[in-house]
């Protein structure tokens, strides 16, 4: 959507999605959208199919941007991929299904297979960047997920100094397996030895909740929410809380620990650049996979954060580098 809003405004660009998006071309006219449906299968063995068929459409291609899915060839003048997973090129382990598992590691054997044909190769922190092999270092970049609504939040005067509408409610937000949402709870339990009252809100898929948690009565779990009902919930909250084991960026963690008052969030890579400079303390013995990070948003600083338009504006910028532009 950032993507589309940025160049809707700057002349238009084509875009390959999802044929579950088809009523976005109504509301970015300036764009052209080309609508796929693909199933895993066909993602796999044949996915160029169709890109060509675009192509011969379009015509010449300057920049031929792809979101995590394997390049085939050389596209455009320039050809980007980026990571937008690091599920297949982790080599932890991870707690997820093990169908998934295989996916992932298919799935990372043609991203490695691809990186000849990118002239930039992206990931969304310094942590995922060093996913790659090093014979790629010369066309590695960081380019994070912009955080508008954190900068407005915070330059709008809407700061927690104010204190408006705070519940006694501890936030997390995605319930997936390796959000680990088992250990959000110990994190939960330990701040309730201190606040007796505080409820825990989960939001997310209710069925990867562990039935121990449901079961508690201070425990809600709304199920999937809208974004800005995600964020509404955040803004009220005292507390937020992530014991996500792995992560590309540090977008879900940067929405909790600015928005909230408090954060709890896990000592993992993008978190710890989210946090950079900032007075932290680290929670070692909660008993949760990964040590806790814990932050108050008054001491953070909105100069780890870009907003969208410096994102892509960098992007603009490196193309026309790569493109020998002025």
């Amino acid at each position: 959507m950032a993507y589309s809003t940025w160049f809707n405004e700057h002349g238009g660009a084509s875009f390959i999605v999802n044929d579950r998006l088809d009523a976005i071309s109504e509301q970015y006219p300036v764009n052209k959208y080309f609508f796929l449906r693909q199933s895993r299968f066909s993602k796999f063995v044949n996915y160029s199919k169709q890109l060509n068929n675009i192509i011969a459409v379009t015509g010449e291609i300057d920049l031929y941007y792809s979101y995590g899915i394997p390049l085939s060839c050389n596209t455009g003048r320039v050809n980007w991929f980026h990571l937008s997973n690091v599920l297949p090129l982790t080599k932890e382990a991870i707690p997820i299904p093990l169908k998934r598992r295989l996916e992932m590691r298919l799935l990372g054997v043609l991203i490695n297979s691809c990186l000849k044909y990118a002239d930039v190769i992206s990931a969304e922190s310094d942590t995922s960047i060093g996913l790659f092999d090093k014979l790629f270092s010369k066309n590695l970049f960081v380019s994070v997920n912009g955080s508008d609504d954190e900068i407005n939040f915070i330059n709008n005067g809407v700061g927690v100094s104010l204190n408006i509408d705070t519940e006694n409610i501890a936030v997390a937000v995605g319930t997936y397996y390796y959000k680990c949402i088992d250990d959000v709870y110990k994190v939960y339990c330990h701040l309730r030895k201190l606040n007796q009252s505080l409820r825990l809100i989960i939001i997310g898929d209710k069925k990867y909740i562990p039935s121990h948690v449901v079961k508690d009565p201070r425990v809600v779990a709304t199920g999937v929410l809208s974004q800005a009902e995600v964020c509404d919930f955040i803004h009220r909250s005292k507390y937020y809380i992530t014991s996500t084991i792995i992560e590309n960026s540090y977008n879900a963690a940067s929405e909790g620990a600015f928005l909230s008052r408090e954060s709890f969030i896990s000592d993992i890579g993008p978190h710890r650049e989210l946090l950079k400079g900032a007075n932290i303390e680290r929670l070692d013995n909660l008993g949760t996979r990964v040590e806790v990070l814990h932050a108050k948003s008054e001491d953070l600083d909105l100069k780890n954060l870009k907003s969208w338009d410096q994102v892509i504006g960098e992007m603009i910028n490196l193309v026309h580098t790569k493109l020998g532009c002025p």
